[in-house]
């Protein structure tokens, strides 16, 4: 249905959506840094990253149909990180083998700074050891959070950027890098990231940037080096099975629509039984119940009859990272039922965080998409848990 709405309430829609998605994702970068102002020692330190990559062209905009007539090939940045590290004053420090985590801030170029911009980014960042030397460490590290400062797709001033959409997008990056020991305060490292831009769906267009790119990192370690060689958690913690319910809400707009601004309301429910199989890991299968508004849309883009066919069917396998009382949340399922693309002939994916705010609730935020690439909403949630301890 066409948003009836003058523009100051359309603003103040998007502007209420980014908040929450601000609040949630901001979770990130604080919970596990607030868990650990102590009066035990903490060990600080300041890192500057340089990446150069590659755009990989998933789209006609980066293949060649854009303004400057050629196509997109590179991509470059600048990062500074703020970290932290310790050696294992809590469990779960000790179960991921005393991580590095912090906040950080990018600029990025893409060589087309009057359709894309020059955005900055703001992430948190968690860095988990693969395995470490005497003076030779490799982690991989996720970055997740907002970036800002898009020259988005406009009509008239900006036709040919079908990739952004609004002038926010999520911030992902998964890498592994490589550090060297040059003393007391100073590392030297190198790494390479998948990188991700897109606004799940808040704004159509929307098909995002994928990005590949090698990095050099010098990092200052401020409060010197941690002895981490003793990093080891004796024993097990309690461990549980969970049978989790999920409340989801999200905005969609159809692809065939997606240069309108008709957005539809999905409202979920979701039932997943996890079984922990480590200290770290669990794992759960169950169904997503969702319905779409937009499924029965009318051709020119207004709200259709409500019925049955507006109910989607999910089968999901659900993996997830327990991190203190932060959860990195994956999973890959497919549509045992769904209007659109038939019964059992599309798989779906799921990537988000999760903060246990209080006992057993919990408050969240997932990109749901399709094909692992074409985001198609944001699924805010509430949480609850009933666990039973092994």
């Amino acid at each position: 249905m066409a948003n009836p709405c003058n523009l100051p309430f359309q603003l103040s829609r998007v502007s209420y959506r980014q908040f929450l998605l601000i609040a949630i994702l901001s979770l990130f970068g604080l919970s596990v840094s607030a868990q650990e102002i102590k009066a035990k020692k903490q060990y600080p330190c300041i890192s500057f990253n340089y990446a150069y990559g590659n755009i990989i062209p998933t789209t006609d905009f980066v293949k060649g149909d854009n303004l400057v007539g050629h196509s997109l090939d590179h991509y470059r940045s600048i990062s500074i990180k703020a970290l932290w590290q310790n050696p294992g004053y809590r469990d779960w420090q000790k179960i991921y083998r005393a991580p590095y985590y912090g906040a950080g801030f990018t600029m990025s170029e893409f060589f087309d700074q009057e359709e894309i911009g020059r955005p900055v980014s703001v992430y948190g960042i968690l860095g988990i050891p693969v395995v470490r030397w005497k003076h030779f460490d490799i982690y991989s590290e996720f970055q997740y959070g907002m970036a800002f400062n898009w020259e988005h797709y406009d009509s008239v001033s900006n036709p040919k950027n079908l990739v952004i959409g609004g002038g926010m997008t999520v911030h992902l990056n998964i890498g592994f890098n490589a550090f060297y020991h040059l003393g007391k305060h100073l590392d030297l490292g190198a790494g390479i990231s998948f990188i991700h831009f897109s606004n799940g769906g808040f704004e159509r267009p929307n098909r995002g940037f994928n990005i590949y790119a090698p990095s050099a990192e010098l990092k200052y370690r401020i409060g010197g080096r941690p002895d981490l060689k003793s990093v080891r958690l004796k024993g097990r913690i309690n461990r549980s099975n969970d049978l989790y319910f999920m409340l989801g809400y999200g905005d969609h707009q159809l692809n065939e629509h997606e240069l309108d601004s008709n957005y539809f309301a999905i409202i979920g429910l979701s039932a997943i039984y996890f079984n922990q199989l480590s200290n770290a890991f669990r794992l759960g299968a169950g169904t997503d119940l969702n319905y779409w508004m937009g499924l029965t849309a009318l051709p020119d883009g207004r709200m259709g009859p409500r019925n049955f066919k507006n109910l989607t069917v999910g089968l999901i396998l659900q993996p997830e990272f327990a991190i203190g009382k932060l959860t990195l949340v994956g999973g890959v399922g497919i549509y045992a039922v769904h209007l659109n693309y038939g019964n059992f002939k599309q798989t779906y994916q799921r990537l988000g965080v999760r903060y246990d705010f209080y006992h057993n609730y919990s408050i969240g935020v997932n990109v749901r998409a399709i094909n692992f690439m074409l985001a198609e909403f944001m699924e805010f949630n509430l949480g609850y848990r009933l666990r039973r301890l092994k």
